[in-house]
């Protein structure tokens, strides 16, 4: 059967514009959602390398308490008659059960930023000097640490709540370069993460 010349016109016709419109919307379309998605993973990334490393963080101030703690090996006096050997653990204050510091800033700064890198701050922590020839002290200042301590054995045992606060992506990173305690109830802008540990009087040391 031959085909007839209308069937030839519409074989050889092409596409109508309609055609053409609806492939480049589809098009567009499947474009845009790769790249909200691509957008999504990357800010998922970064929120999880942020999360990272406030748990890191968090972690080794903790140790830096412990560490401070070792040469407690009398009642809770002693703590605050050595501000220079305890400058941290002496503001657990008197040893009632329950009682403690409440949240405070761990590292003081003389300047408007407050905030610290990955490994805190050098001159004032016990840190790894071989991290810090990996990570320099003033890469990635974007953390605010706060530290609670709490009595929970009077002249024995206290609880030490560190948090950890970072801004979080597009807000206005100058809202809170003081890391000023508080700051936690912004969830708009600040994310954080908090790790709880314990420092125990010295019982072992002669």
């Amino acid at each position: 059967m031959m085909a007839t010349a209308a069937d030839k016109t519409m074989r050889n016709g092409g596409f109508s514009l309609i055609e053409v419109l609806i492939v480049i919307a589809i098009t567009t379309i499947g474009f845009l959602a790769l790249v909200n998605l691509q957008i999504g993973t990357l800010r998922g990334v970064g929120t999880s390398r942020s999360m990272m490393q406030a748990v890191n963080l968090s972690e080794h101030f903790i140790e830096t308490l412990k560490s401070e703690g070792l040469p407690w090996t009398g009642d809770a006096s002693i703590l605050t008659s050595q501000p220079t050997t305890f400058p941290h653990l002496r503001l657990a204050g008197s040893p009632t059960e329950g009682g403690g510091s409440g949240w405070v800033r761990a590292y003081q700064s003389t300047n408007s930023d407050s905030r610290v890198g990955p490994l805190g701050i050098v001159e004032s922590d016990n840190w790894d000097a071989g991290a810090a020839m990996e990570i320099s002290p003033e890469r990635e200042r974007r953390f605010c640490v706060h530290y609670r301590l709490t009595w929970v054995v009077p002249n024995y045992l206290i609880r030490a709540d560190v948090r950890t606060l970072w801004m979080r992506d597009e807000s206005n990173v100058g809202l809170y370069q003081d890391c000023p305690v508080g700051m936690e109830t912004d969830l708009a802008n600040v994310a954080s993460v908090t790790i709880p540990g314990t420092v125990m009087r010295n019982v072992f040391a002669q």
